[in-house]
């Protein structure tokens, strides 16, 4: 009975005192799973000699979730154009158990650069010592979607890298928020999932329970990066996109013709190519294009769309009239002359046997806008 009584006593004393503990004691405390043991001792005398009776309990101490996300800077000055900026971040697991934690980078509320959720590239170093963003260093490892076990009391180095767009003006900016999430798992209850202060049974180290210390067993923060030095020669963006608009052959067989669509010796094939100046104007702008050695440029079958200030989309594919097989006349294309000249400044460049080898059209001073060309070739037989 007296034992009894002294294991009850023990077991509601180590309860309450738990109960009294904070989530940043364990955090510095003792480890999840430890055993820890304690009895205590009753002496007296038993018909005139001393005698003791011993009663013990012990219990192993459960696992705490908590995580803590920092930014190294609240803000960071860009410039349009900079490129691999890297913005760091420390993820510090301060439970009292080892726990794996997944990563997330997101575009916060204010976002003027502006940035794709695609642009983020995220990178994390798991050394104790990081010495700044280097993609070569063999610590510095791109992040995957993949859990990262980090020890109790332990850190990562995180950085949120991207290119700022050249475009980006003076004072806009973007914030990047970077989101901890521990994977901690049991019976279908996640930590992710789960208020602060609720129990996951078995969930912790060594069977533990784990008790989420953080809401949903994550943290996050945020860096802004700011474009407070505006290079107006980085402004500049031309980008150029080249599609094959169609092809088309016609074939014969006992007299009768057909047009088909598919790539054969014989095929004329029409391509598009696309040019976009953004941001500012450009100067001395030119397009060229390589004739394959196994294609023949078809003759005059340049054609040109000036879309100063707006855009170009695609048109639909015309198949040429066989056996001429001339270039077809596209609504919003003006034809071009294969001679080099100052009047549309299309020009031809040609070998020794007099094959077309390139095509040029000079654009000149271009402002903002798209311009767009037409050619054809045809597959050698």
């Amino acid at each position: 009975m007296k034992k009894n009584s002294i294991h009850s006593i023990l077991a509601t004393s180590l309860v309450m005192s738990s109960t009294l503990l904070s989530s940043n004691a364990f955090a510095v405390g003792t480890d999840a799973g430890t055993a820890i043991s304690n009895t205590a001792t009753v002496s007296f005398t038993r018909g005139g000699t001393p005698d003791t009776e011993q009663a013990s309990i012990s219990f192993n101490v459960d696992e705490i979730v908590n995580v803590n996300v920092t930014a190294a800077n609240a803000s960071n000055n860009i410039t349009n154009g900079d490129q691999n900026v890297a913005i760091r971040y420390t993820v510090t697991n301060t439970g009292n158990g080892s726990e794996v934690f997944k990563l997330l980078d997101t575009l916060g509320a204010t976002n003027t650069l502006p940035l794709a959720a695609n642009d983020i590239t995220v990178y994390y170093d798991t050394s104790t010592s990081p010495d700044g963003f280097d993609p070569n260093n063999i610590n510095e490892q791109i992040y995957t979607d993949t859990g990262i076990t980090i020890l109790n009391d332990a850190f990562i180095t995180v950085y949120l890298v991207t290119d700022v767009p050249n475009g980006s003006v003076q004072d806009s900016k973007s914030d990047l928020v970077l989101e901890a999430v521990s994977q901690t798992e049991a019976a279908g209850v996640k930590a992710s999932e789960s208020a602060f202060g609720a129990t996951i049974t078995g969930a912790g180290t060594g069977g533990t329970n784990a008790i989420i210390a953080t809401n949903l067993g994550r943290d996050n923060a945020s860096s802004e990066l700011k474009v407070t030095t505006f290079d107006p020669s980085k402004s500049l963006v031309v980008n150029i996109n080249k599609t094959i608009l169609g092809s088309a052959a016609s074939i014969s067989n006992a007299g009768t013709d057909i047009v088909t669509d598919q790539k054969i010796p014989g095929a004329v094939i029409t391509y598009f190519v696309k040019v976009s100046v953004e941001n500012d104007g450009a100067t001395a702008l030119s397009i060229s294009d390589i004739i394959p050695s196994d294609m023949t440029y078809v003759s005059n079958s340049m054609r040109l769309q000036n879309a100063s200030g707006s855009t170009i989309n695609i048109p639909t594919y015309i198949a040429p009239t066989f056996p001429a097989a001339t270039p077809v006349t596209y609504s919003n294309f003006s034809a071009l002359t294969d001679a080099a000249d100052a009047n549309d400044g299309a020009s031809t460049s040609v070998d020794g046997a007099a094959r077309v080898e390139s095509i040029t059209v000079v654009l000149g001073d271009l402002p903002i806008g798209e311009y767009a060309i037409l050619l054809d070739a045809t597959i050698n037989n």
